[in-house]
């Protein structure tokens, strides 16, 4: 009996009156900071949980059609409503019909991808989200007519600038830009008939100074496709031109003279000093013309795929069955040559196989990726 009148004494009290407001006060004042920046946090980490999710869901998607040849339910994945979303479905559809047309004709059959994707950054912008995107895809293949237990792997680096845009609960790619190793100018490729498999001995390269064996280690090291010893990364001694009108140059270049691969000596003219890169380091055409202005090359033969596959008397197996790992073969389109690659070695049929960087490419047929049309020029050192 003597508890009650405690409890009432203080209920009663304005103490604890103004004690229980202040804690209801608290409560109620802390509900609109809690809808104002928690619930918001929390919506913006889930909608990039969800992005990063439909971008492993779209690459995934993607790959599998290239590697298969089937193109069909690519378009769910981009708004066609709008110019560049449409482009951008148009080439995805245009690569997958190359490589198709490309394998059938140097009759080469894929047996097995991987897809490694790595989202480096996304964004909003003007209320359209962004991404920023890395994809290696190793690609397993055999010629026709080899055991099925043959394996030869091909690997590529596309570095993807996307914008997307929600609908209907989706996300959908408005447009994608990247250097594409297997470019396709439109829907109908032209891809060049016959094959380049070479199972004739091979000559000995010609002697001199040049360190072939480091220069292809480096090229390995360095094409930035994990791939082999290649840890998907540039050599961070120089600087990557990419953004600056493309990286193949400036990577052949490093190949050829740096000290840790071919080693020959750089001059006034060729050469590279606190992150600048002379034109004849940096540019394709450039570089090939110094290389043979200076002797350190000579072209073997300059000729569309059918010429330099083509047996004659000098060349019995086609003047590109004369290159050697650490050889250079530049590409030629509508009479400028924009690309150069490297040499660094063959598959189980003798297909040789080059690196380059804008596009990367690790181990790719020399070929792959370019049309009839393409005139290439065969270099090979000879320092």
């Amino acid at each position: 009996m003597s508890r009650v009148p405690v409890v009432i004494v203080v209920l009663r009290s304005w103490i604890f009156r103004l004690a229980l407001l202040g804690f209801f006060g608290i409560v109620l004042a802390a509900v609109p900071m809690y809808n104002n920046h928690i619930l918001p946090a929390f919506a913006v980490h889930n909608e990039q949980k969800e992005l990063r999710e439909r971008l492993q869901e779209i690459f995934t998607a993607r790959a599998r059609s290239l590697a298969s040849g089937s193109y069909e339910g690519l378009e769910s994945y981009y708004d066609t409503t709008v110019t560049s979303g449409l482009f951008a479905l148009n080439h995805e559809i245009g690569r997958v019909k190359y490589v198709r047309e490309w394998l059938k004709e140097r009759q080469i059959i894929l047996t097995g991808s991987k897809m490694d994707l790595a989202i480096i950054d996304t964004g909003n912008e003007n209320g359209r989200r962004w991404a920023s995107v890395s994809q290696h895809l190793i690609l397993n293949y055999r010629h026709q007519g080899e055991p099925e237990k043959t394996v030869n792997q091909m690997g590529v680096r596309t570095i993807h600038w996307l914008e997307l845009v929600k609908d209907n609960g989706q996300w959908l790619i408005t447009r994608d830009w990247y250097w594409d190793p297997f470019e396709a100018d439109d829907l109908d490729p032209d891809v060049a008939p016959g094959t380049a498999r070479c199972k004739a001995a091979v000559s000995s390269p010609p002697p001199g100074k040049y360190n072939r064996q480091a220069a292809v280690k480096y090229a390995e090291r360095y094409s930035g496709v994990r791939l082999g010893t290649g840890d998907g990364r540039y050599n961070q001694a120089y600087r990557d031109f990419t953004g600056l009108g493309g990286d193949c140059a400036n990577f052949a270049s490093q190949v050829l003279s740096d000290k840790n691969a071919g080693a020959i000596p750089r001059d006034w003219a060729w050469n590279y000093h606190n992150g600048e890169g002379s034109q004849a380091w940096a540019q394709a055409w450039a570089l090939v013309r110094y290389l043979l202005d200076s002797g350190l090359a000579v072209r073997i033969m300059r000729g569309n795929f059918e010429e330099v596959t083509r047996a004659t008397p000098t060349y019995p197996q086609g003047a590109i069955s004369v290159l050697h790992p650490g050889d250079i073969i530049a590409y030629e389109e509508k009479d400028e040559i924009g690309h150069v690659a490297v040499v660094v070695g063959r598959d189980s049929a003798g297909y040789i196989l080059v690196n380059s960087h804008t596009a990367d490419r690790a181990r790719v047929p020399w070929d792959m990726g370019w049309d009839r049309q393409t005139i290439y020029w065969l270099l090979q050192i000879v320092y």
